[in-house]
């Protein structure tokens, strides 16, 4: 037998230790780190403040990651939630509420979804945004007691989520169906905002602060944003349909239509992927943007508040991705609160 067999057993004792090795590859290492070379950012149509802020967000992700994030405008995430379970669509922005029914395919995402729900999970929350419904100045609509009997965007065919933000405000208003005379659209707020362009409707029922539709609603017709009631009780049938807390929004740069003190409503935009990216790359996207957090800053008036305070959000409608939680965790911003959240949340 002589020292042959020994040296053979040495020599595959250590191919197995390297092999080892390379089968358990930590977090921290190139390719477990590994993001795939294009990735497809769903957003709202151009214009939109949605829009916006994807694009914002996939040039900071593009710069700092191995990547290349390719931002596609939709009619919203009844058009590209569908994409996600097939892995067209990557990752996407939306609101707190089209991630929550988007993910249980309830709430009228039940055909658009047929009855399966999108297998999203959250990347970061992000800026909170200031929503309400816009008018043109020439109207005289400046607040609730005005919309009665007037042409309000009500249905919007491209999000339910936003459908619903409508529901929310015109019940906050005290407005019940038949009251005001309903307008469809097909497509996401910008469109509603652009029936007021031309005509068809007087108020677009729900708007973001910020979008840059208003900018060309206030050059041609001056815009205006309806301040709603801040009343507890009217906050409580506002809440009955879409989840938002009350804001007070003042006058200020990058607030077209706020011409005065309104209260509008605000919530949060998420930054999602579908459960298909892996691990190490959702891990690897959200330490590039809290660590390039600030190069968001200058790219959009609404990505000034896509702050690290907000990324775990204790009021989050969908669970983490595991990658992401492994991060926060890293980093400390995960407290034990935020474990009973996502189990509470992973269980639904």
């Amino acid at each position: 037998m002589g020292t042959q067999p020994l040296a053979r057993r040495r020599t595959l004792a250590a191919a197995a230790a390297f092999a080892a090795v390379l089968t358990i590859v930590p977090f921290g290492s190139a390719s477990a780190q590994e993001v795939p070379k294009v990735m497809n950012l769903a957003t709202h149509g151009v214009g939109s403040v949605l829009n916006a802020i994807g694009i914002g967000l996939g040039k900071v992700l593009t710069t700092n990651l191995d990547t290349q994030v390719k931002v596609m405008p939709t009619a919203g995430p009844t058009q590209w939630l569908p994409q996600i379970a097939t892995g067209e669509i990557q990752m996407g922005v939306l609101n707190n509420y089209d991630a929550l029914h988007g993910r249980h395919a309830d709430a009228g995402y039940e055909k658009a979804l047929a009855g399966k729900g999108a297998p999203i999970m959250l990347l970061t929350s992000g800026s909170r945004n200031w929503m309400g419904a816009v008018t043109s100045t020439d109207t005289g609509i400046k607040g609730c007691a005005d919309l009665k009997g007037k042409r309000i965007v009500s249905r919007y065919t491209g999000s339910t989520g936003v459908t619903a933000q409508v529901a929310a405000i015109t019940a906050n208003c005290g407005l019940a169906p038949g009251m005001f005379k309903e307008v469809v659209v097909a497509g996401a707020p910008d469109k509603g905002v652009q029936a007021v362009l031309d005509g068809t409707a007087d108020v677009a029922g729900s708007a973001a602060v910020g979008m840059g539709i208003i900018a060309e609603l206030d050059a041609r017709k001056g815009a205006q944003f309806v301040s709603l009631d801040p009343s507890p009780e009217a906050w409580a049938r506002f809440r009955e349909h879409f989840p938002a807390s009350v804001k007070k929004v003042d006058p200020g740069k990058g607030r077209v239509g706020v011409r005065e003190p309104v209260y509008l409503a605000e919530y949060p935009f998420y930054l999602v992927a579908g459960e298909k990216l892996s691990d190490a790359a959702a891990y690897r996207i959200v330490k590039a943007l809290w660590e390039h957090n600030a190069e968001l800053f200058p790219l959009h008036a609404r990505l000034k508040d896509w702050v690290k305070e907000n990324f775990v959000d204790a009021e989050a409608t969908i669970p983490y991705h595991p990658g992401a939680v492994k991060f926060y965790k890293e980093i400390g911003a995960w407290s034990p609160k935020m474990d009973e959240v996502q189990a509470k949340l992973l269980k639904r």
